[in-house]
């Protein structure tokens, strides 16, 4: 289970998903994703939690704008033209 300060975290990650477009039904399952996934990137990248969310947030800003974050357009364009 979440400890109090993840119940805040998942709380004020669900309004966040809200706020960017998802669903009232995708909105938590989201928000407990992201909570999961910078748990990982942390421990893979040898960073702390919070610049793994930092990360993970600034790329769900990007795409809820339908915008290719800083250093992915070359990657976007190369998978275009794999197809």
């Amino acid at each position: 289970m979440f400890n109090l300060i993840e119940m805040k975290d998942l709380r004020s990650l669900v309004e966040l998903c809200l706020k960017l477009g998802s669903t009232e039904e995708q909105a938590p399952i989201l928000a407990k994703q992201l909570l999961k996934r910078s748990s990982q990137l942390a421990e893979e990248r040898g960073i702390t939690e919070t610049e793994a969310m930092d990360h993970l947030l600034s790329l769900m800003v990007y795409g809820s704008r339908g915008e290719v974050p800083p250093g992915y357009a070359s990657q976007a364009g190369q998978e275009g033209s794999k197809k």
